[in-house]
């Protein structure tokens, strides 16, 4: 199945940005794939998926000419409808380097970094709000996140609210490919909702992996297909519908090497981050806002 060609696009200042971009031919159920074990530090265990989940196939290859420009923004970018990826300054990476997020072995650590220098977290915080600014499209920003994740996990986003306490990383089932929820809205609103700003702490390339389609457009296809009213589909119930009845529609693989940055409308389209492949820890800081450039 090829991807359409006014979909959510990409879009960086780094030239040689879209060498490193991967497509593959789809979706499928996580108990048709074989699910990537986790062997890292005392943890040796497979990772649970939810029942309903859908990950991405391991098909990858280089795009060709035709998705490289379905791909490449337009000069009509905006928060909603382009992905960004980029470098953070240096003076940003001195800060993160001094905090030695990328030396941190266990999910615990990385609070444990900020509470041994206050005074530099302080200057973190000062520094990132005035170079997201920049960035910000005039619209107010917050910070959301910062943590890890275990590496070599397929998809790595979970509901950890679910969960107890004191839950284990084996306790976690994973989401699978999916469509935030971070306000309340429709599927035909999800553009509203904003986006994320992502950077990459840790020591080595993660993934971003998503789906060129927005939300609206993943609708429109469903009701061309199956004839559903709007009121069968809602935010919660578009991807598994999707990847039931389209499971031949590509998934587009984003490398996120270290303190670079990916912005994204998580709510607005299909997605997920990977560790597969790495053997660190996966460390990362998030911002909500409406960024572009």
């Amino acid at each position: 199945m090829e991807i359409i060609n006014n979909g959510i696009r990409l879009h960086s200042t780094d030239e040689n940005f879209f060498n490193d971009i991967s497509i593959n031919s789809g979706t499928t159920h996580h108990l048709n794939q074989e699910i990537s074990k986790i062997e890292y530090l005392d943890w040796s265990f497979v990772p649970k998926y939810n029942e309903d989940a859908y990950v991405a196939k391991r098909d990858w290859r280089k795009l060709s000419k035709k998705e490289l420009e379905a791909l490449k923004a337009s000069s009509d970018r905006n928060y909603y409808n382009t992905i960004y990826v980029g470098d953070i300054p240096n003076e940003l990476r001195d800060i993160f380097e001094t905090l030695k997020f990328n030396k941190c072995l266990r999910p615990e650590d990385v609070h444990e970094c900020m509470k041994k220098d206050h005074d530099m977290t302080l200057k973190l915080s000062n520094t990132m709000q005035t170079y997201l600014s920049g960035f910000a499209n005039a619209a107010p920003f917050h910070f959301h996140f910062i943590g890890a994740n275990l590496p070599n996990v397929d998809m790595v986003a979970c509901d950890t609210t679910v969960l107890p306490a004191d839950h284990t990383e084996e306790d976690k089932k994973y989401m699978g490919i999916h469509n935030d929820g971070a306000e309340p809205t429709t599927v035909h609103e999800s553009y509203k909702s904003g986006n994320r700003f992502t950077i990459n702490l840790g020591s080595e390339t993660r993934y971003f992996l998503y789906m060129n389609l927005s939300l609206p457009q993943a609708y429109t296809m469903l009701e061309t297909k199956l004839g559903l009213a709007i009121k069968d589909v809602d935010l919660f119930t578009i991807s598994k519908l999707f990847f039931e009845h389209f499971p031949d529609y590509p998934v587009i693989k984003i490398p996120q090497k270290p303190y670079q940055y990916y912005i994204a409308p998580t709510d607005h389209c299909f997605h997920d981050g990977s560790t597969f492949g790495m053997t660190k820890l996966d460390v990362l800081m998030i911002y909500f806002g409406k960024f572009q450039y």
